[in-house]
């Protein structure tokens, strides 16, 4: 009897190895499955906690905690202005092209405080006017004040021109208060600089556009000089005009100048350009004349107009000019 138990869980145990075979072969997958993963971090936490070649060799647990607990900076995004239909392509420069007329105006929109509706109106002024190349001053780009918008560029699109901006204020990080210059015609670079200026005083700027009109080259300057000291509107048209006279070909100088006929301020402009609106009259509701056209040689101005607009203390200042080829041509 005990013979043939032993033979019976001889053959039983032979049916049910097979079976021992798989469990132990599906555990050991398993096993492998879950620690697989940890062996992987342990080794990973290993060659963190390991010294690095290239790690600072007096960095501290306490430095690298505190650099962990900065806030990362946070960065806005601003919408888009409005695009413009069609962007002009690069032009070449040709000094010999026929002579071309032009209008220009030049217009201070308030310190910018203006409604994003009111921009609209802003645009009617200058379309009504006929003019090609606008100066703006008291501008602002991106300001809560003025409604977050970028004034200049939807001036611009409401228009079909282009439109280059200078900032001589950053109030946020969001946007700006300066210049700016529109044109209907290609804008072939530009640039914005700083005045000279005081503890405590606005910071001014001259913003600098090349205008390709019909193949020739007209070099235009938007400034906007200080209120409140003769001495200081000295100094800065000074500047002004060294950045003027640097260039050739035809220029024109315009914007707030905030000086009067027969100030040392015009003065000084006027030693090497012309007073194309000297006959025009008041440019400003508390009267006076501070809004100024200023060209070289190379234009000739022609019928000019002061048109107060009801959106800025400022009148809009446009007048015709006809711009001659180069003088070797």
């Amino acid at each position: 009897m005990s013979h043939h138990r032993s033979r019976k869980f001889s053959v039983r145990l032979k049916e049910l190895l097979p079976i021992f075979a798989v469990v132990l072969t599906v555990g050991a997958i398993a096993a492998l499955t879950v620690l697989a993963p940890r062996l992987s971090d342990s080794r990973q936490a290993s060659a963190d906690a390991s010294p690095s070649p290239s790690a600072e060799p007096d960095a501290s647990p306490s430095a690298s905690a505190s650099a962990l607990s900065e806030p990362l900076p946070k960065f806005k995004t601003l919408d888009a202005p409005p695009a413009i239909d069609k962007v002009p392509k690069k032009p070449k420069i040709d000094p010999c092209a026929v002579p071309r007329n032009l209008t220009v105006m030049t217009f201070n929109i308030k310190g910018g405080r203006v409604s994003p509706g009111e921009l609209g109106g802003i645009a009617s002024v200058i379309r009504d006017s006929g003019a090609d190349v606008v100066l703006l001053q008291e501008v602002d780009q991106n300001r809560r004040r003025s409604g977050n918008v970028d004034q200049p560029a939807i001036i611009a699109s409401h228009l079909g021109m282009q439109s280059v901006f200078g900032a001589n204020a950053y109030i946020t990080d969001r946007g700006g208060y300066g210049t700016a210059i529109l044109s209907r015609y290609p804008i072939d670079g530009y640039d914005n600089t700083h005045l000279p200026n005081r503890d405590g005083k606005e910071q001014r700027g001259v913003l600098r556009a090349n205008i390709i009109v019909e193949g020739q080259r007209l070099v235009v300057f938007n400034t906007h000089l200080d209120h409140t000291s003769d001495s200081l509107r000295q100094a800065q048209i000074g500047a002004v005009m060294s950045k003027v006279n640097a260039y050739d070909g035809a220029k024109l100088l315009g914007g707030d100048l905030n000086a009067g006929d027969g100030s040392g301020v015009l003065g000084t402009a006027l030693a090497t350009l012309s007073d194309a609106g000297a006959s025009l009259g008041s440019s400003h509701d508390g009267g006076g004349r501070v809004d100024y056209l200023l060209p070289n040689s190379w234009l000739t101005a022609g019928d000019g107009n002061v048109t107060p607009t009801g959106l800025s203390d400022h009148h809009a200042v446009s007048i015709d000019f006809a711009m001659r080829g180069a003088a070797d041509c």
